[in-house]
């Protein structure tokens, strides 16, 4: 058993379960029912079987490799696919010179396994929380779970009304007629619901109450992305910086890569209050800006130090390089939960 540094980001369940149109209280459903749910559904799937949404232009599909439970505490473990050509995945040696013909290096997938990265999710279904739980990899993919949870909520969970129809192929599909408390309750009166996920990163305003007081002493102004390269979109507008600029990655198949620029310092409290808004609505952990005073050079205040984080030592065992043994880790968070949450004050 190892000891490894633990980053913590807490996020707030605010919407969870059913709803009628305009109301902000669920008619049924709740977190703790939610992965009772989940957990039901994929146990005898494979991991295949267990993802809840299909590729597009914005997301690849993410899968539930391992859910466990002890009293309130869950231990989600996520699996997110990456891009490849369905056979190899490509990488580029990080000391190729700017301009230099590339010498892509294919990697080679096996057959019947899906290339991507675990991520690790702790809910804690009393206080209506979650946080991420950054390792190794930089990457927390808290939007994927999102979108993941609602997925399921939309389409595969013991509350979905559903028919199989044929298409206009002729093809057998599964249309969703709505949601119900007890599908197989046919007394039930019939309600049109809407399935909902909602989570916001929990902060300190009072962070950002000093920046804004001092929107005049304002010298410089710096902004980091972090881009997620399992993403078609993100992938696209790295490989477009790449014909302007020359970066790195920390390793050749790195998932991420962070970019970081300045900006103009002549900037107004109109404007510093757009900045914070626009970070807020990005909803995640690693997108920045970070802001240096006149007379006080050699500190930078990031928006992000409003977050409810934290870093914290914990003594669990790996499965493997990229995997942690989810028992393991589960019960060092049971056993650290109250100083976790003290650090953070939630």
């Amino acid at each position: 058993m190892a000891s490894e540094e633990v980053v913590f980001t807490f996020y707030e369940v605010r919407q969870c379960g059913y709803y009628k149109s305009g109301e902000q209280i669920p008619t049924f459903g709740n977190l703790a029912e939610l992965l009772e749910d989940v957990f039901e559904w994929a146990e005898g799937k494979t991991l295949r079987e267990t993802s809840t949404f299909e590729a597009d232009e914005k997301r690849l599909p993410c899968y539930l490799l391992n859910a466990k439970k002890i009293g309130n505490d869950w231990l989600l473990t996520i699996w997110n696919e990456i891009p490849s050509n369905g056979q190899k995945v490509p990488s580029i040696r990080e000391d190729l010179q700017f301009g230099e013909d590339p010498n892509v290096i294919m990697n080679p997938i096996e057959e019947g396994s899906i290339p991507g990265y675990a991520t690790y999710f702790w809910f804690l279904t009393d206080k209506k929380l979650f946080a991420t739980i950054r390792l190794r990899n930089r990457l927390t993919s808290q939007k994927f779970l999102q979108h993941y949870l609602y997925s399921f909520l939309k389409q595969s969970s013991s509350h979905v009304v559903s028919a199989t129809v044929e298409n206009e192929n002729g093809e057998p599909c599964v249309l969703i007629r709505g949601y119900k408390l007890d599908p197989l309750d046919e007394n039930e009166k019939s309600a049109h619901y809407f399935p909902r996920f909602d989570t916001k990163l929990i902060r300190n305003p009072g962070e950002h109450e000093i920046i804004r007081q001092n929107a005049d002493r304002i010298r410089k102004i710096e902004r980091v992305i972090e881009l997620n390269l399992s993403t078609p979109e993100d992938l696209g507008f790295w490989q477009q910086l790449l014909v302007f600029i020359k970066l790195r990655s920390e390793r050749e198949d790195a998932p991420n890569t962070k970019v970081r620029y300045v900006l103009s310092p002549n900037v107004s409290l109109s404007d510093i209050n757009n900045m914070i808004d626009d970070w807020e609505q990005q909803r995640s952990e690693n997108s920045d800006y970070g802001f240096i005073f006149e007379g006080d050079p050699n500190k930078t205040y990031w928006l992000s130090n409003s977050l409810a984080r934290t870093e914290y030592n914990l003594e669990f065992e790996r499965d493997n390089d990229e995997l942690v043994n989810v028992d393991s880790l589960l019960n060092a968070l049971i056993e650290k939960r109250s100083i976790i949450l003290n650090r953070v004050g939630v």
